[in-house]
């Protein structure tokens, strides 16, 4: 069953199970555009929101590669919906066999977070496990083609869990992306954080800035003021 989402600028056509959550609006808020940025590619572009989001903050091309056929098509329609094919457009490819006549600007992703062990219950949803299990797209994977997409000084946007980020370091080295940008964010300001923002540039220069944390709710159901700005943004 569809049904559609109305944000601040765009429209959004969505089922249950492609529907957006905290993630996607964190990293929408954290990725900064530059004025010069012409092509940006959105990995894993399920529905199509980032796409969307980014389509009213800059003029740049905005690509999106999707290997689940079902959220290619909803992405499609989404453009569609908006009036935005001109300027977006998306793919149903395997990350690892997209190729672009062009290296982009940016790229953005909100992966899968969960590595697929063999003691690990997984869900029996295809859809669901694909968006969230490392079943289709390993961290290795993603990190590998964005420095393969991303031009030299090229921004790479990521969120993820707090509990890989050692291991996102480490390939950022072994890819030569340099960590820039780090943003930890906690459900409660006395809570482990259990989201973490993450911005890279392709053979930048050392320097990491460690911005202050963000905290998602001040009492239970009850946001912080930062957070009620961000949901109002998007």
């Amino acid at each position: 069953m569809t049904f559609q989402v109305l944000t601040k600028n765009f429209k959004l056509n969505q089922t249950k199970e492609q529907a957006f959550n905290t993630d996607t609006i964190l990293l929408a808020n954290f990725i900064k555009v530059p004025k010069v940025c012409k092509n940006i590619l959105d990995i894993g572009t399920g529905s199509g929101v980032l796409m969307l989001d980014l389509a009213f903050k800059t003029n740049a091309n905005i690509f999106g590669v999707e290997i689940q056929e079902k959220r290619f098509i909803q992405a499609k329609e989404n453009i569609m919906l908006n009036d935005l094919s001109e300027r977006l457009k998306v793919y149903n490819k395997d990350l690892k066999e997209f190729n672009n006549k062009i290296l982009f600007d940016m790229i953005v992703s909100n992966p899968p977070f969960f590595k697929v062990n063999n003691n690990q219950r997984l869900s029996e949803n295809l859809e669901d496990l694909i968006a969230r299990h490392e079943v289709s797209l390993t961290l290795e994977d993603l990190v590998s083609n964005v420095s393969r997409l991303l031009k030299y000084r090229g921004t790479f946007y990521l969120v993820h869990r707090p509990d890989r980020l050692e291991e996102i370091i480490y390939l950022f080295n072994k890819y030569n992306i340099v960590l820039k940008t780090i943003r930890f964010v906690h459900p409660y300001l006395e809570s482990r954080a259990n989201h973490v923002l993450i911005k890279g540039i392709k053979n930048g220069n050392l320097g990491l800035d460690v911005l202050n944390p963000l905290i998602i709710y001040k009492e239970k159901h009850e946001f912080t003021e930062e957070m009620k700005e961000i949901i109002g943004d998007f």
